[in-house]
Parts: structure tokens; sequence; C-alpha cells
């Protein structure tokens, strides 16, 4: 259920404490649907989000600066997560995730709010309805219209196709996996059955 909630991100102690940092207005380039030019991308105020406010755009906090390489659109990234409702402070998922920023497999608040992180960053995202699951939600667990609150962090930018495949398998869940090997060794099997009969 993990998994297909959110094809998106289990946080994890770093040894650290975490600095904060507060975006009060932070502009973020991404690109425009309907065109492949960039233009900015004016984020909200973290500390004003409003769940009442109809127009209200995705809103992140710093909790940790990282130090590695920066996640932008069309890198592969890794990604433990925790959200939960911000209408009732209920968790709904947590876990880890890995996919490449721009091709669409997680909702838009993610695909936005993680552009500009750093390697062993963490962010807390509040993403407005129009950014996540709208007005169908995901049932049983995200009610229509929600706003979403994530705790991210950004754990690894796999470069390579390997890097990126080990990552993708890494994150999956343990049925889908399973389901993966069986169906790859009846592959094999046939392949070497049917070698054994021609030949």
């Amino acid at each position: 259920m993990k998994r297909f909630l959110l094809l998106i991100l289990s946080s994890s102690a770093n040894g650290f404490a975490p600095s904060v940092c507060r975006h009060q207005r932070s502009t973020l380039v991404m690109p425009s649907p309907a065109r492949s030019k960039w233009q900015p991308l004016k984020l909200g105020d973290f500390d004003d989000y409003s769940q009442t406010v109809e127009d209200q755009d995705l809103a992140y906090e710093d909790t940790a600066i990282g130090a590695g390489d920066v996640a932008m659109e069309g890198k592969f990234v890794t990604v433990a997560y925790s959200g939960k409702l911000m209408s009732n402070d209920k968790q709904f998922d947590e876990g880890t995730i890995s996919f490449r920023i721009g091709e669409g497999r997680v909702i838009q608040g993610w695909e936005r709010g993680l552009v500009g992180m750093k390697v062993g960053g963490k962010r807390t995202l509040r993403i407005p309805p129009q950014l996540a699951y709208g007005a169908r939600g995901a049932s049983p667990v995200i009610p229509p219209n929600s706003h979403l609150q994530f705790d991210v962090e950004l754990k690894a930018l796999p470069s390579g196709a390997m890097e990126e495949k080990a990552a993708e398998l890494s994150s999956m869940s343990p049925f889908k996996l399973a389901g993966i090997v069986i169906f790859g060794g009846s592959v094999v099997y046939d392949i070497l059955h049917f070698g054994m009969h021609v030949i």
C-alpha cells in the first residue's frame, strides 16, 4: 500500500543537529508544461501556508542543508520520506523511493519541491491539493482536496544506468521485487528449456 499510494518516498538520523533555514519567497527554475523554456517558480511562504487559501502554492522549509550534488530536472534521485495530512497530522505513508525528476512518476509537489536540494539535505514540503491528489484524493487514506506535508531527505543522486536500476530495485516493495525475480526466473527457465529442445 505504501508504494501504491505515492510512488514517492523512512527518515534516518545522520548524526548531526539540523540547522533551520526559512524560505520566505524562494525562486526555483522549473520547465513550463506548455513550453520548453525555463520559467522562475515562486513558492509560498512556509510559515504563512494556509489550507483555506484557494490558490495556495507549494511551500518548503530546509531543516538541514546537504553538501552533495544538487537535485534538478532530469536527475535520478533516491528520497526517504514520511507524509501526513495537514488537516489532522495523521501519517499516511513513509518509505524510500527512487525516480527521475520530471518523468511524472510522483505528484507535482514532489517534482517541484525536491529541485535545489543537495544530497544529505532534509526539507519539509507543504503541498496544496492541486499539486497532490486534487479532488480525487487517494482513497481510502488521502481524502479529496487534502493538503499534505512531507518530511523528505535526499539520500543519493545515482548516476549511470546500473546505479539507477540498483536504486530503483532497492526502493521497491518486497512483493513487487519477488514478482520480478519469479517472472525473470521463469523467462530464463523457458529460454533454457526451449534451447535444450532445439539443440
